[in-house]
C-alpha cells in the first residue's frame, strides 16, 4: 500500500483515549496520519502549536502538532511532522480490523476482534465512522458502516456525517462518470474524510 493511502487511515479508536496537548489534558478522537481530532475542557488557542502526546496500546507517541480550528470544546490539529512510529501503529491497527472483518464474515467469533473487543462491539462505539458506498454491476448502491476510510475500487467511503444533498451529488456523478470521472469522485471523498477532523 503507497504512502499516499495510509496517509488517510486512521487509528481505530474504539472510545476516547486521553492524552495531553502541551500542558492540556485532552481526549483523543480520532488520529490520523496527517493529524487528529481532540476534545478539551479548558480553552485552547487556535493558530498555535503544541506537542501531542498520548498512549496508544502502549506505546508513547509524541508528535509536534498546529492547532488548525478550535470550537465548542473540539479542536482539530495538523502533525507538523511525520512519525514513523504513528505510521506503523496506523498500518497495525488497519491490519487488525481488516483482520477482524473477515473473521466475522467466516463466523470466526474468536478472531472477530478489534482491541479487546468484538467488532460488532467495537464499531457500536467508535467516536467517528464512515459510511461505504458500493456501485454494483447492476447499477444498483449498496451502503455498509465502516471503522476506516478506505476508499473501494467500486464507489467511494465518506464520513457518516456527511449531507444526503452531497452523497446523492457524488452518487449521480459516480453512476454517469467514465473510469477518470470516477476515479477523481473517490478522490474527492477521500480529501473530504480528511478534512473532516
Amino acid at each position: 500500500m503507497s504512502d499516499e493511502r495510509r496517509e488517510f487511515q486512521r487509528l481505530n479508536l474504539t472510545k476516547p483515549i486521553d492524552g495531553w496537548l502541551g500542558d492540556f489534558a485532552i481526549r483523543l478522537l480520532d488520529v490520523s496520519a496527517i493529524g487528529a481530532l481532540i476534545e478539551h475542557d479548558e480553552p485552547i488557542e487556535s493558530d498555535s502549536r503544541a506537542l501531542l502526546q498520548f498512549y496508544w496500546r502502549g506505546q508513547q507517541v509524541e508528535i509536534t502538532s498546529d492547532i488548525t480550528r478550535d470550537a465548542e470544546g473540539h479542536a482539530g490539529l495538523r502533525f507538523v511532522e511525520d512519525s514513523p512510529l504513528l505510521r506503523r501503529l496506523i498500518a497495525e491497527s488497519a491490519t487488525e480490523v481488516l483482520r477482524a472483518q473477515e473473521a466475522n464474515a467466516s463466523g470466526d467469533r474468536e478472531h472477530n476482534i478489534v482491541g479487546d473487543e468484538t467488532l460488532t462491539a467495537a464499531s457500536s462505539h467508535i467516536a467517528l465512522h464512515f459510511v461505504t458506498w458500493l456501485f454494483d454491476d447492476d447499477g444498483s448502491w449498496t451502503k455498509r458502516a465502516s471503522l476506516i476510510a478506505e476508499q473501494p475500487p467500486n464507489g467511494f467511503t465518506v464520513t457518516a456525517a456527511e449531507p444526503a444533498d452531497q452523497v446523492e451529488l457524488l452518487r449521480s456523478t459516480y453512476e454517469s462518470g467514465d473510469a477518470e470521472g470516477r476515479r477523481l469522485i473517490r478522490m474527492l471523498a477521500e480529501l473530504s474524510v480528511a478534512g473532516s477532523r
